[in-house]
């Protein structure tokens, strides 16, 4: 991935990257042809088989369509809340996080060291469906053990002044 510029150092690129872009993606091609062949067979123009009696597909693919939702949508909100790559501009001072939104276009986080605050942990599976960190009063997952050196994780939380 090409540097915006003036981003500084890559200080952090997220180890699971290509599984999260693949899973959403292939999650919402799912999605897309349950849905399809949903809308075609409620329509008419799909035949059913001889194997298989009609409400028996209807339930399958109601059941099908409802799954992919489910899947398409946990992998959307992990896939926006995560913090794929982060530089640090040391003249700056300041770090700008990369992250994709729905259309896989980057978006761009740019926030001072200590603005990142974490999260109470009151319960794991709010943790992962939000995220532990706080940038900007959004939710976002950051893992810390991505980091290029500890010294930088220090400094985005404000532990360390850079």
């Amino acid at each position: 991935m090409k540097p915006p510029p003036n981003a500084g150092d890559l200080v952090y690129r997220n180890q699971k990257r290509f599984y999260y872009l693949t899973t959403y993606a292939v999650s919402g091609l799912a999605f897309v042809a349950c849905l399809f062949n949903s809308v075609l067979l409620m329509a008419g123009y799909r035949s059913i088989n001889d194997e298989f009696d009609e409400p028996t597909v209807h339930m399958f693919f109601s059941i099908a369509l409802v799954l992919s939702t489910v899947f398409y949508v946990m992998s959307y909100a992990l896939l926006t809340r995560t913090v794929f790559y982060m530089y640090y501009n040391e003249s700056l001072r300041q770090f700008l996080g990369i992250c994709f939104n729905w259309r896989l276009a980057r978006k761009q986080l740019v926030f001072k060291p200590g603005d990142v605050h974490l999260v109470p942990e009151t319960s794991r599976i709010l943790q992962f469906f939000r995220g532990a960190y706080r940038i900007d009063k959004q939710p976002y997952h950051i893992a810390s053990m991505d980091f290029t050196s500890p010294r930088h994780y220090n400094v985005m939380l404000g532990f360390i002044k850079p």
